[in-house]
């Protein structure tokens, strides 16, 4: 359920992203948390805790990164709020937006 699922994100995502709809975004990448710690089991106590913390801090939204249990997160912050969640949450590094892949088909 959770490929089905995340599968439907991801492309709804690409819309939000397009659509530069931050609030929907953040929905997505917690719905996609929730989904992989409920019906994938690839999370452990120790990222959920971080993500509630990146939550609680004020992020839009936040997930797991990888195959989980490394222990990486990914957040999404409205640039106009980085020094204040910068000052609650310990950032290993922040990156700004890219303009993507372009892909050329022969």
């Amino acid at each position: 359920m959770h490929v089905f699922t995340e599968a439907q994100r991801v492309l709804d995502f690409q819309n939000a992203c397009e659509a530069q709809d931050l609030p929907l975004m953040g929905k997505l990448m917690n719905e996609s948390h929730e989904s992989c710690r409920d019906l994938y089991d690839c999370s452990c106590p120790e990222l959920d805790a971080t993500v509630a913390a990146c939550r609680a801090a004020g992020c839009i939204g936040a997930r797991l990164t990888g195959a989980g249990w490394g222990g990486c997160v990914v957040a999404l912050v409205d640039a106009e709020k980085k020094a204040e969640i910068a000052s609650k949450l310990d950032v290993l590094f922040w990156s700004e937006p890219a303009a993507g892949i372009s892909l050329t088909y022969l």
